[in-house]
């Protein structure tokens, strides 16, 4: 509680609100700001592959719609309804943008920790000392705009399995060889 006061005979009491103290052995969850982020470009590959996804898809059904497998009546329904023509965007489009805006990573002295999600924030701690491997992996949308996700697999844990999308292939790379070198070291 605050000072006290008399006011015509009314004491008036403020009260400030207290800064709760941080739990021994708690971590704080870093800023967005000290979180690197994928390159901007991983936006360009995911919206690419889910164009390409849909060509494929409307292909198919325009040829079983020629061959006489697809009715009119179901064609009309999902393909030219203009009340499922909205969600296409909205899921392919906008999906896309606020996953990008929830992928972050954090190399640490003793983890990695990653950030992802879009509506739960999921926060992910590598201990660098049970890291087993550490791969690259890039589609061809990715590879085309020189991207690379690094995959690193540890041992024993919930998040065996743990990637981080749309690296630029030199930080991925160095990002890789560091991970494996700190790992070892850690590791001994």
């Amino acid at each position: 509680m605050g000072p006290k006061s008399a006011y015509d005979g009314v004491t008036v009491v403020s009260i400030e609100p207290a800064t709760p103290e941080p739990e021994a052995g708690a971590a704080a969850q870093p800023s967005d700001a000290s979180y690197e982020r994928p390159s901007p470009r991983v936006l360009v590959a995911w919206l690419a592959s889910r164009l390409a996804f849909w060509l494929i898809v409307i292909m198919g059904l325009a040829i079983a719609r020629s061959i006489g497998v697809l009715n009119a009546e179901l064609w009309q329904i999902w393909v030219l309804s203009p009340s499922l023509v909205w969600l296409i965007p909205l899921i392919h489009i906008v999906l896309p943008l606020l996953r990008y805006r929830g992928w972050g990573f954090q190399l640490r002295q003793h983890d990695l920790l990653v950030r992802r999600g879009v509506v739960t924030h999921q926060y992910v701690a590598v201990p660098l000392a049970r890291i087993q491997q550490v791969d690259t992996s890039s589609g061809p949308f990715e590879r085309l705009l020189g991207l690379t996700t690094l995959v690193v697999r540890t041992a024993g844990t919930r998040a065996a399995r743990t990637q981080i999308p749309g690296l630029p292939s030199a930080r991925a790379t160095a990002l890789r060889d560091e991970l494996s070198r700190k790992g070892d070291e850690l590791a001994e």
